[in-house]
């Protein structure tokens, strides 16, 4: 006569499940120095001319080296802006448009004249008391250059009067502020952010999984009552993993 015998163990505690995803410290922070990095040079781009401009000053880059050797190629000029002829001084260097131009200029002040204003026939205009109306002029020259400018210029074509010059900072600036430059700074870091967000879903669909996975296989592994005939167990597993 065969006994029935239900053989029963001590349920054992839930294996609680967890995942902690392993990162790269070294990664992470070449990660975020990538980014500041980026970040510093469009702020920093930015924030420069910004800085000059809410001082009441511009600035400019220089392409020529016609005012070498005291402004090279590829230097910034700070110019203040001029609101009065009477602000023009024999020596100064000065941004201006030249006659007949559209592209800013930045030479040396050589002369100074008053320049009678004429009408379309050529004869002068005259004030209210008949004096001749004359007109503030300059002549030009870059220091680099043998010959002066070969027009005069109006007082009121002039921009500014350069306060400061800074060696250098022109070439870094222009290319920041260029097309390609702004595609080379602001790609990147976009990339690089698009990238840290699909890995962060990614990681917690993983997380996800994982803890699901592990609930199943603890239910699985959990000791179940069976029969001695024929050693089948009775029930399974409770629940399946899913992808989440």
């Amino acid at each position: 006569m065969i006994d029935d015998r239900t053989v029963m163990t001590a349920r054992p505690r839930p294996i609680e499940a967890s995942f902690v995803p392993v990162r790269s410290t070294l990664g992470r922070w070449l990660f975020l120095g990538t980014l500041a990095t980026f970040v510093a040079v469009i702020v920093a781009s930015y924030a420069v001319p910004l800085w000059y401009q809410i001082q009441g000053d511009r600035l400019l880059t220089v392409t020529s080296g016609s005012m070498a050797p005291e402004i090279q190629t590829g230097d910034a000029v700070v110019i203040r802006q001029v609101t009065s002829a009477s602000q023009l001084r024999l020596g100064q260097i000065i941004t201006f448009y030249p006659t007949g131009s559209s592209k800013l200029v930045t030479h040396r002040i050589v002369a100074l004249a008053n320049l009678v204003r004429e009408d379309a026939g050529g004869k002068p205009i005259l004030d209210a008391q008949g004096e001749p109306v004359r007109d503030p002029y300059v002549r030009t020259k870059g220091d680099a250059n043998r010959v002066d400018d070969p027009n005069l210029t109006p007082a009121t074509s002039v921009r500014g009067i350069v306060r400061e010059v800074h060696a250098g900072w022109g070439i870094p600036l222009s290319w920041a502020h260029s097309p390609t430059g702004r595609l080379v700074l602001f790609v990147p870091p976009l990339l690089l952010l698009a990238f840290a967000e699909l890995r962060s879903r990614d990681t917690e669909s993983m997380r996800r999984f994982l803890r699901r996975s592990m609930r199943w296989l603890a239910d699985a592994a959990r000791p179940v009552p069976f029969d001695d005939e024929d050693d089948l167990p009775v029930s399974g597993g409770a629940d399946a993993p899913t992808v989440a």
